[in-house]
């Protein structure tokens, strides 16, 4: 989802890109929310805009916002209305549900010591409880470290920051839900980086002990494998199935990040082909194959996350989906809709 912060901390574990076969017959997942930044434009835009866009959200079924970004919780001038108030007051009318990110020092796997960046987030955690915490709306925190799996310091690390900002959160809120959303890569071979490797099996042995120290409530896995469209569905279940576990033996809530924004190519040979052997997914040079994920594959997605979770959120609904984009959009929310909604808006989630 663009979220590659850490990447060159994480492993590659697939050998390659295939065509996406049709997912097996099972229990559909509910697409419960997105990930949405929010930009200065959006903190600012007026909330008739806002209510528009909430509702292009609710006609597919989804009641759940995590925003990210600096700008949410941002000091209003001297005098001037908080602008997120707005919005949260128009949530908590709609009985939405929003999730409020704790941010992320630049280069945050680096730190040697998590100290200063605990402090940073704790400060942030009690502002945002303080001038939110009141409005039903405000269902919990999102912690944005993102990553797939860490070693010796740096696992310490990232096991300091979950279980100290997580507790930090239940501190000031205890009745509010602390997320996060880590993710898989599916390249053993290394085209798209110098990874080190690790079995599904040392993946779920890594998040189990990692979950079990913290306080998070809910991991929402990202679904893709890092994004490219050539993945099959099989290639992404031993993941799947071991963040389930993790989260199973933690006792955590068990969420899937589906994708509906995808790198549209046909393997990864073609990849390296046409953008350079090692190079990232959220290189630059990418920017031109990211494509929405098309109706029936979102289909397909969602059945594949109903083997192992019955509620998902997206990341890339935002970027790809929402009308305000133009027609291609819209057509796509349309399209969006008739898969989403035969099952019912409901209200879980929070």
């Amino acid at each position: 989802m663009g979220f590659a912060v850490g990447l060159l901390l994480v492993i590659a574990v697939s050998t390659g890109c295939r065509q996406i076969r049709p997912a097996t017959s099972g229990p559909v997942a509910r697409l419960v929310g997105t990930l949405w930044w929010m930009s200065p434009a959006d903190l600012n835009q007026p909330i008739k805009v806002w209510q528009t866009e909430l509702d292009q959200l609710e006609s597919l079924g989804m009641h759940v916002l995590v925003l990210n970004g600096p700008y949410v919780g941002e000091a209003a001038p001297a005098g001037a209305p908080d602008p997120m108030e707005a919005l949260f007051e128009e949530a908590d009318r709609r009985e939405l549900a929003i999730y409020v990110d704790t941010l992320a020092a630049p280069d945050w796997w680096t730190r040697a010591d998590p100290a200063p960046e605990i402090a940073r987030a704790r400060t942030r955690i009690e502002a945002l409880a303080r001038r939110y915490g009141n409005h039903p709306s405000f269902a919990g925190f999102y912690i944005p470290y993102e990553l797939y799996m860490m070693w010796d310091a740096q696992a310490e690390l990232i096991a300091a920051l979950y279980r100290d900002i997580s507790a930090a959160c239940k501190r000031v809120s205890p009745d509010k839900a602390v997320m996060i959303s880590p993710f898989f890569i599916l390249d053993q071979a290394g085209y798209l980086g110098s990874f080190r490797w690790a079995s599904p099996a040392e993946y779920q042995q890594f998040w189990t002990a990692l979950l079990k120290q913290s306080q998070v409530d809910i991991v929402a896995l990202q679904d893709s494998g890092e994004h490219l469209s050539c993945y099959t569905l099989d290639e992404r279940r031993p993941f799947l199935a071991a963040m389930k576990t993790a989260c199973a033996t933690a006792q955590k809530q068990f969420w899937i990040n589906i994708e509906v924004g995808e790198l549209g190519v046909e393997s990864l040979p073609a990849y390296t082909n046409r953008f350079g052997y090692k190079t990232h997914v959220n290189d630059p040079k990418t920017a031109s194959a990211w494509q929405a994920v098309a109706p029936d594959k979102l289909r397909q997605k969602l059945e594949l996350a109903g083997d192992y979770t019955t509620t998902t959120i997206s990341w890339g609904y935002q970027q790809f989906i929402r009308p305000a984009l133009g027609p291609d959009a819209t057509r796509l929310h349309e399209a969006y809709r008739a898969i989403l909604m035969p099952r019912g808006p409901g209200k879980t989630g929070r």
